[in-house]
């Protein structure tokens, strides 16, 4: 018996000479991984149809033997797709965000709050200003970590809770960003930025956003325990 569900592609891996193993992230079960036979021979049924971040209609097959991979046997562009322009920015965004949900979630474990965030990435990212772009990745971003419960404070020192006026310290330990009265001298996980983020400019400023980014994303990468091959391609501080 095949199940049937809407799904964005997350990876994809080589499996021998012809095959691929593809990691979905689906509306019905979450985080899967499926075996693809002959995807790299077979034109006809899979060709342009396994690009992460698309959106697609899939049917598979439970595995029978345990251990054993489900695998693919039909997928076709669903009728929301949106396809993504050829950007590098995009590129490097959307890159970062499957990345994140790769990293963090567990097989199986569905959540439909996910599966939306991945739509609304995908609906909103192509947009014709840099700096709306990058908002939408930052959005994405904050959206998904506050889902699992660890979204850093970004505008109040998460310590003491005030208003902050920049962001001259973030502490990818324990919350994001914190105050100068608040920090401790003997945290390393603890990013002290040479050029502090105006906060009253962040919003238009696209250089401070870059540099909010790469800090939010090294906050995943502490978190998760690993390390995340997009974010060298991110603005350095």
């Amino acid at each position: 018996m095949s199940e049937k569900t809407e799904a964005f592609i997350i990876s994809k891996e080589e499996s021998g000479d012809s095959s691929y193993v593809v990691t979905f992230y689906s509306k019905l079960f979450g985080k899967i991984n499926l075996f693809v036979k002959s995807a790299r021979t077979s034109k006809k049924r899979f060709q342009g149809k396994l690009e992460s971040g698309n959106l697609y209609d899939i049917e598979f097959i439970k595995a029978k033997k345990l251990g054993s991979l489900d695998s693919l046997i039909k997928i076709d562009i669903n009728n929301d797709n949106r396809f993504i322009n050829f950007d590098k920015d995009i590129s490097i965004f959307q890159a970062l965000i499957l990345e994140a949900i790769n990293k963090f979630e567990i097989n199986e474990q569905p959540n439909f709050e996910i599966y939306e965030i991945l739509k609304f990435f995908s609906l909103n990212i192509n947009s014709h200003g840099k700096i709306k772009k990058i908002k939408i990745a930052i959005k994405t971003l904050n959206k998904y970590l506050k889902i699992l419960g660890i979204q850093p404070s970004i505008k109040k020192c998460y310590k003491c809770k005030k208003n902050m006026h920049s962001i001259k310290y973030f502490d990818l330990k324990n919350g994001g960003s914190v105050c100068s009265k608040c920090k401790s001298n003997n945290n390393s996980s603890i990013f002290n930025l040479k050029n502090p983020i105006n906060i009253k400019k962040l919003s238009n400023n696209y250089e401070s956003l870059e540099i909010l980014l790469l800090l939010i994303s090294k906050f995943c990468e502490y978190h998760s325990g690993k390390i995340f091959n997009s974010v060298k391609y991110l603005r350095t501080t």
